[in-house]
């Protein structure tokens, strides 16, 4: 008898959680701002597993339910409203049919007869193939199913923005920046929301190493385990790494600066090999002379060998290929949140010790400049254009000019002007040619992307007709590669440098809960043969890597290889 009374209590209480947690929410209601009030029990492995199809069927119907992708509710609080009697379920068959109610409380499904196919021909297709027949009960999969033939052709959370091709762009995306710390709750949906925005509208997803449809059931654990606000960042730094792609940065959007991180008054680079080097001072008044010095290579941090601390530190940052996951952790791999740094290293063949003072960046004076000249004449008839300076006035000024050198070199090395490399090009060419194609996203189909047909350089009157180096390094990302793509067009054209950082095409802005800010590139950039250069980079025709000895002189040694070249 008490048996049959516990089991009718706990039937009575689990009914009022499921409905309780089932009422209805507007996209304009604040309940959930600044607390989810979701307690997750011990994780286990059927949890997990529960968790991660959970994180699949919401943002599926995200973007895809006539209701809810529509924006009639608030799809971040009906999640939270869901998940205290989810968490409850105990196996697969509890777990399928608390799904199916859930959706069916989002209403019928109307009928879409202008749903479109997946075009055969697309580059990257949705992946469906996690809605299963063979995993799922009958009425869930029946229930999924009927919401993918019948999908929305609008959506409220994205909407497509077009330069040469359609690019998704999130919107109505609360980041809840005002919660410093998000609990629990919050934390999930942070991996939920990352997930799904690349599952459906990353268009290099086929490119990562990492499987993604793996990903998020190896993530749950250390989001919803997160204690404070460093482990939650941390969490998502580790996921969004595993993008493989150099647009991956993460910031707060409070942009506050960190009081308790302090960085040595020099800065660091990677020289081939893993070489960590000194290359120049944030605050050279701030400099020892008892080192490191310029061209000093750095051995140890802390005790701990160089290694140690790219193994340690790889892992949190997004890059597309090695030498840009090396130029990222440079930024960092000497800095840390005590006011001294024990540094071994060598300086002109000799090993040294120091203890380094570190500062905030506040307390230095270094201060970004730019060299401001954007032609100059480097003797012998070479010309020199700095890519970032142009603008489109000197574009005109020096149109002229340009066509009495007999050589050229276009430096890229920093991020070029966005507004004049059509014009710049014109100037030099009269012919226009194909350089690139993209791949476009779909709206109708979230996850399908499909090629464009070739995009064509500008052309001009009258064509350039000495030889030309085009200047890249790991620093050139983005546009620069994109510009290098094009310039590379040119009769008589070589690229010199080393590897770029292989991350092409527009940025997307993502917002995630407490204040978390990161993008990835939003199209596909490939050459007009299909050949890929996202993770690739551009590869240049002339290697030149930066010596110690060359950085220890103040050398510009990709420079003197391009003279050399233009000289021959």
């Amino acid at each position: 008898m008490k048996q049959l009374r516990t089991f009718f209590i706990t039937a009575i209480l689990t009914i009022f959680i499921f409905n309780l947690s089932f009422a209805q929410s507007t996209v304009k209601d604040t309940a959930y701002n600044h607390s989810s009030s979701v307690v997750f029990p011990e994780m286990t492995p059927q949890l997990v597993d529960n968790l991660d199809l959970l994180g699949r069927v919401w943002g599926f119907l995200k973007y895809h339910h006539p209701t809810i992708s529509k924006g009639t509710y608030n799809w971040d609080e009906e999640l939270f409203k869901m998940l205290p009697g989810y968490i409850q379920v105990k196996d697969n068959k509890q777990r399928d049919a608390y799904l199916a109610k859930w959706i069916l409380h989002f209403g019928k499904i109307p009928v879409n007869k202008n749903v479109k196919p997946v075009d055969t021909n697309a580059v990257l297709k949705p992946d469906m193939a996690w809605i299963n027949q063979e995993t799922m009960s009958p009425k869930l999969y029946n229930l999924l199913m009927k919401v993918y033939q019948n999908r929305n052709n609008g959506l409220y959370y994205v909407s497509f923005s077009s330069l040469w091709v359609k690019a998704a762009n999130f919107t109505h995306e609360n980041n809840y920046a005002d919660i410093e710390f998000p609990d629990a709750g919050f934390q999930l949906l942070a991996l939920y929301r990352y997930w799904n925005m690349v599952h459906y509208f990353f268009p290099y997803k086929s490119l990562m190493d990492a499987d993604w449809n793996t990903v998020m059931k190896n993530q749950i654990p250390s989001f919803i385990s997160a204690t404070d606000k460093k482990s939650y960042w941390s969490a998502v730094r580790r996921l969004i790494a595993q993008i493989d792609d150099t647009h991956g940065v993460v910031w707060s959007s409070k942009q506050t600066k960190s009081l308790d991180y302090y960085r040595p008054p020099f800065k660091v680079s990677f020289l081939k090999n893993d070489t960590l080097v000194v290359t120049s001072y944030w605050d050279s008044e701030k400099i020892d002379s008892s080192g490191p010095l310029i061209g000093d290579i750095i051995t140890h941090i802390d005790g701990k060998p160089v290694s140690f601390w790219i193994d340690s530190l790889a892992p949190y940052y997004a890059a597309s290929n090695y030498p840009v996951k090396l130029r990222q952790l440079s930024w960092e791999i000497c800095g840390g949140n005590k006011p001294s740094v024990s540094i071994s290293f060598i300086s002109d063949g000799i090993p040294k010790e120091a203890t380094v003072a570190r500062y905030n960046i506040d307390e230095m004076g270094y201060v970004y400049q730019t060299d401001s000249i954007c032609y100059k004449d480097l003797g012998d008839s070479i010309g020199y254009v700095s890519m970032d300076d142009i603008t489109e006035a000197w574009v005109k000024r020096i149109a002229d000019t340009l066509h009495t050198t007999k050589s050229l070199i276009l430096d890229l090395r920093e991020y070029p002007n966005e507004t004049i490399n059509y014009k710049f090009y014109a100037i030099l060419a009269d012919k226009s040619r194909p350089f690139f194609k993209a791949t476009e996203a779909n709206m109708v189909n979230p996850g399908q992307f499909t090629f464009s047909k070739p995009v064509y350089t500008g052309k001009g009157k009258q064509a350039y007709p000495g030889k030309i180096a085009i200047l890249i390094d790991e620093e050139s990302q983005s546009h620069a590669e994109f510009c290098t793509m094009m310039y590379r067009t040119l009769p008589n054209s070589i690229v010199i440098g080393n590897t770029t950082a292989g991350a092409d095409g527009n940025v997307v802005k993502i917002q995630l809960p407490g204040g978390v800010n990161s993008y990835f590139s939003g199209i596909g950039i490939y050459y007009p043969d299909g050949t890929e250069t996202q993770r690739v980079g551009i590869i240049p025709d002339i290697y030149v890597w930066p010596t110690v000895q060359g950085i220890r002189n103040g050398r510009d040694e990709i420079m003197e290889k391009a003279l050399e070249w233009l000289k021959e």
